[in-house]
């Protein structure tokens, strides 16, 4: 009986304490909500040539005779014509580094020389110049 009594007691004891636990799933995300407000931003690779402005100042791509505003991480390749050869030979090597913002330059731009070294760096506010450090 004492046996019966005490089993009852640790039973009910075991029954209230899982009674508190609320077990919630997460909420579901729809998947195209989640898709819609993610930033539709690109990473472009261009020659700095192809780099131009519109009528409002904004850089843009020309494309199909559209301008498209650049809106993302961007690096700017040139060349270079090798030297010393009967057969020179135009290099391309990336000559900047840095983010359009809506068309406008955005955060640090680094500039590079043609063997890959850092000459310069500016620091840009929603397309004005911060500072510029210039490396020699």
């Amino acid at each position: 009986m004492k046996l019966y009594i005490c089993f009852c007691f640790i039973f009910s004891f075991f029954l209230n304490s899982c009674a508190q636990q609320k077990f919630e799933k997460p909420p579901k995300h729809d998947k195209n909500k989640l898709i819609d407000k993610l930033p539709q931003k690109l990473s472009y690779y261009f020659n700095s040539s192809e780099l131009k402005k519109n009528v409002d100042s904004l850089f843009c791509l020309n494309a199909n005779d559209k301008c498209n505003i650049i809106d993302g991480k961007t690096t700017l390749y040139s060349y270079y014509q090798t030297s010393g050869n009967d057969n020179p030979k135009l290099v391309p090597y990336n000559f900047a580094e840095g983010e359009f913002l809506e068309g406008r330059y955005q955060g640090i731009w680094k500039y590079y020389d043609k063997n890959g070294k850092v000459i310069k760096k500016e620091k840009w506010d929603n397309g004005k110049l911060v500072y510029r450090k210039e490396y020699k």
